[in-house]
């Protein structure tokens, strides 16, 4: 399991960061229009607004982006306070984890490509996460996009 204590480059984590997140901003109304709201955007957290359509309701995911030059982001769900959602209606199956996690953390987790612990588990070791970061569908922005598209597959169920 990969794990970073300090920035790699501060600046070099803004830059990408910025430019994977620019879509939410740049056109906001597009992703209104699919399910998905930007509620807070500093880096490097952006906290974001998916519609959960089989549940009637919008979930907030954090987005956290640490080292985004050197790791893949994370994310979990959270309540309006931003403090993780581990009970109650949460996704479950299909990729969407309830906790608690196998990093040590009482949070819920993403097992998707271009996510942090997938990256980091040991069984998804095969692609690494440099190799995927600059292609198209692997940035912030996509990848919410992907996390919706998976939040509302029919085999996705509330725990």
């Amino acid at each position: 399991m990969q794990k970073a204590t300090a920035v790699v480059d501060p600046l070099l984590s803004r830059r990408w960061f910025d430019l994977a997140t620019a879509p939410l901003l740049e056109d906001a109304a597009r992703y209104a229009a699919i399910g998905i709201r930007t509620v807070r955007l500093e880096f490097p957290v952006l906290i974001a607004g998916l519609q959960w359509r089989a549940a009637g309701k919008e979930l907030l995911l954090h987005v956290q982006s640490d080292n985004y030059d050197y790791l893949p982001p994370r994310g979990w769900w959270v309540d309006e306070g931003d403090a993780p959602l581990r009970a109650g209606s949460l996704p479950a199956d299909g990729g969407f984890q309830v906790p608690p996690n196998p990093y040590g953390e009482d949070r819920t987790w993403l097992c998707f490509p271009g996510w942090r612990e997938y990256h980091d588990h040991p069984s998804h070791q095969g692609t690494p996460w440099a190799s995927l970061r600059a292609r198209e569908g692997y940035g912030i922005s996509a990848l919410l996009v992907q996390l919706l598209r998976d939040l509302n597959r029919p085999e996705v169920r509330a725990q």
